[in-house]
């Protein structure tokens, strides 16, 4: 890991969206309840939305906000999150992105996450920060090798209905500023993610290549903005 002596302040915005992927829709009220298949909830504005537990039509689709409440990804964020490389900078961080429920091939269920854009902002040299690999996707940290991170349901995370949390590792992530790239096609690992209200992803790990080597390093909490929960049952 590379950290610099030089403190920077936050401002600005950089974005990038992959707002183009198409996502499925949601059925009204809340999860059904019963069955070993996961159900999806999620509350905004005070309506409930699900894709249900039994597969159907909703299985292995990528599931934005319902196109009831504007559509699009949910929105993650968090402030003063550390970023250490060649410098060092405390910013606002946001993720967007889709999740979704498949079956493996061994007929397993598993759920993922789909990560379309990612932001720093709050400070001048936050904005010089530039995100790109997208879409990044969530994987079982238990696969090795971990690269590569891809739309693949045997390797999203395994769904466990008692679970108050879930662990993965993040990637391909990559990070530039000013045209000097810092991060290129790495991942993050041990990021866990708790549903409910106010669900968050929160991690403290080093960027990290195929071949596990590491440099820079995040360190953050980022809660959801757009929703007032987003739960796994």
């Amino acid at each position: 890991m590379k950290i610099a002596t030089l403190p920077l302040t936050l401002l600005g915005l950089t974005a990038y969206s992959l707002s183009s992927i198409t996502a499925a829709d949601w059925d009204t009220g809340a999860c059904p309840g019963g069955g070993s298949a996961p159900c999806i909830e999620t509350e905004i504005n005070d309506n409930t939305y699900h894709f249900n537990g039994t597969g159907g039509g909703h299985a292995d689709a990528w599931h934005g906000r319902p196109a009831a409440e504007g559509g699009g990804d949910f929105v993650f964020e968090g402030d003063g999150v550390p970023f250490y490389c060649d410098w060092s900078v405390d910013c606002a961080l946001a993720w967007s992105g889709k999740i979704k429920k498949c079956q493996d091939n061994n007929g397993n269920w598993r759920v993922g996450f789909q990560i379309n854009g990612a932001s720093m902002s709050n400070g001048t040299f936050c904005g010089l920060h530039r995100f790109s690999g997208f879409p990044w996707y969530t994987k079982d940290p238990g696969i090795t090798p971990h690269c590569p991170f891809e739309d693949d349901c045997d390797s999203l995370i395994p769904y466990d209905g008692n679970a108050s949390s879930y662990t993965a590792n993040v990637g391909n992530i990559g990070i530039s500023a000013l045209g000097v790239p810092l991060v290129e096609d790495e991942h993050l690992q041990g990021v866990i993610f708790s549903p409910g209200v106010g669900a968050n992803f929160a991690f403290a790990s080093d960027f990290y290549n195929c071949d596990d080597d590491a440099n820079c390093y995040l360190d953050g909490a980022l809660t959801i903005k757009n929703a007032a929960s987003l739960d796994i049952q």
